[in-house]
C-alpha cells in the first residue's frame, strides 16, 4: 500500500492547493473579487457532472491506473497553462482542473479494496489510512499554497501544483491494481444509470450519502462565515486557514482514536452519529469570545467529525459491488463538492447581501449538520437488510 499512499497523497495535496492558489493568482493578476469568484466557481462546479461519467469509465477500464494517472497529468497541464494564459481563458482552464476533482478523491479510494486484497492488508486498516490521507492533504494543501504565494508568489504556488500532479501521476503508473472479474460491459451511459440507480436504491448507502452531502453543504456556509467571525473576534481574517488546519488536526486525532473500534458498528450509523455530534460542537463556536478559545473548540469539532470520512468510505465499500465502486465513489465526491459550492453561495448571500452576523450563521451550520444526520437516518430506513459486498 505504500505506493498507493504516496501516489494518492501527492494527488490530493496538489488538489487541495488549487482552490487557494487559483484565488490568489486571479486576485494578483486581475484584482477583481468578482472575477476571482467566477474562476473558483468554474473550478468547483464541473465535478458535479464529471464524477458519474469518470467513475463509470474507471470501473470499465482494464488498466485503471492509467486513467488515474491521466487525470493527474490533466491537472498538471491545466495548472501550468494558467500561468501563461490570458485572463479570459482562466475560467476554461479552471473547468479542466475542476473536472479532475472526483477522480483524485473517489477514484483513488475505489481501488483500495482491490489493492488491500492483493497485499493481504485488512480493509479497515487500509481505509483508515486512506481517510488520514484526505485529512493530511486538507491540512497541508491550503497551508502550502498560502505559504508559497505569500513567501514567493501565486505563480510559484501554481507551478508547484503542476509539479506535484506530474510526480503523482508518474507514481500512479507504478501501481498494480488487480482487474475486476470478467463481465459483460454495457454501454457507458447504461453503466452510469446502473451506478446512480444503485446509489439511490440501496438504503444504508443512500442514507450515508444524504447525510455526508448535506453536511458538506453546511460546511460551505461555515467556509464563508468563518473569516467574518474572526473579524468579529478581532483576530483578522488572515487566520482562517489556521482554524481549518486545527479542525483537520482534530479529524486526524478522531480517526486515530477510533479506527480500531469502527468495525464494530455499521458505517452508516457512524456517519449519522458523528455528523450529529459535529453539529453539536459547532453550537459552541459562537460562544468562543477569544481566538485561542475558538481554536480549542475547532479542535474538539474536528475530533467529533474525524470518523465520518472513514465511515462514508466504508459504507461505499460494504454496500457496493466491486464493478460499481469507482462510479459510486466519484459520484459521492461530486455531490459533496457541488453541495459545498451551493453552501458557499448561500453563505455569501447571508453575510454580504442580507447582512447576517457570522455569529448567527454558525448556529445555522450546526442546525444543518443535525438535520443532515436526521435526514440520512430516515433515508437509510429499510425493512430488508442491504446486500453486503464480500
Amino acid at each position: 500500500m505504500t505506493r498507493y499512499l504516496v501516489s494518492a497523497g501527492l494527488a490530493r495535496l496538489a488538489d487541495e492547493m488549487v482552490g487557494v492558489a487559483v484565488l490568489l493568482l486571479v486576485l494578483s493578476r486581475a484584482g477583481s473579487g468578482l472575477f476571482a469568484g467566477v474562476v473558483v466557481a468554474a473550478y468547483t462546479v464541473p465535478s458535479v457532472l464529471s464524477g458519474p461519467l469518470l467513475g463509470a469509465w474507471l470501473d470499465r477500464a482494464r488498466r485503471p491506473v492509467l486513467l488515474l494517472a491521466a487525470n493527474q497529468f490533466a491537472l498538471a497541464v491545466s495548472a501550468v497553462a494558467m500561468l501563461f494564459a490570458p485572463n479570459a481563458l482562466l475560467p476554461a482552464l479552471a473547468v479542466v482542473a475542476g473536472a479532475t476533482l472526483p477522480m483524485t478523491s473517489g477514484g483513488f479510494t475505489s481501488v483500495v479494496p482491490r489493492l488491500a486484497r492483493a497485499r493481504g492488508t485488512p480493509l479497515d486498516r487500509a481505509t483508515a489510512r486512506d481517510a488520514l490521507l484526505f485529512n493530511g492533504a486538507a491540512i497541508g494543501g491550503p497551508a502550502l499554497a498560502s505559504a508559497l504565494a505569500v513567501g514567493w508568489s501565486p505563480v510559484v504556488a501554481m507551478a508547484s501544483i503542476g509539479a506535484l500532479s506530474l510526480v503523482g501521476g508518474l507514481c500512479t503508473t507504478t501501481l498494480r491494481v488487480p482487474p475486476h472479474p470478467p463481465d459483460a460491459h454495457p454501454s457507458l451511459w447504461s453503466a452510469v444509470r446502473r451506478g446512480l440507480r444503485h446509489l439511490a436504491a440501496t438504503p444504508p448507502l443512500r442514507g450515508a450519502t444524504v447525510a455526508s452531502v448535506l453536511a458538506h453543504g453546511a460546511t460551505g456556509l461555515l467556509f464563508i462565515a468563518l473569516p467574518f467571525r474572526l473579524v468579529e473576534l478581532g483576530a483578522g481574517d488572515d487566520r482562517t486557514g489556521l482554524v481549518w488546519a486545527v479542525l483537520e488536526v482534530g479529524c486526524v486525532v478522531g480517526i486515530l482514536a477510533t479506527r480500531r473500534r469502527l468495525a464494530r458498528w455499521r458505517p452508516e450509523r457512524v456517519v449519522f452519529a458523528t455528523t450529529a455530534l459535529h453539529g453539536g460542537t459547532l453550537l459552541l463556536w459562537p460562544f468562543a469570545g477569544h481566538f485561542g478559545v475558538l481554536l480549542g473548540v475547532a479542535l474538539v469539532s474536528g475530533v467529533a467529525q474525524g470518523p465520518t470520512l472513514t465511515a462514508v468510505i466504508t459504507s461505499r465499500q460494504r454496500y457496493t459491488p466491486g464493478p460499481l465502486l469507482g462510479q459510486v465513489s466519484t459520484t459521492g465526491a461530486s455531490l459533496k463538492i457541488g453541495a459545498f459550492a451551493l453552501g458557499s453561495a448561500v453563505g455569501g448571500a447571508l453575510v454580504e447581501v442580507w447582512r447576517w452576523p457570522a455569529g448567527a450563521v454558525i448556529p445555522l451550520v450546526a442546525a444543518c449538520q443535525l438535520l443532515a444526520a436526521s435526514l440520512g437516518a430516515i433515508a437509510a430506513r429499510t425493512r430488508q437488510p442491504a446486500p453486503v459486498t464480500p
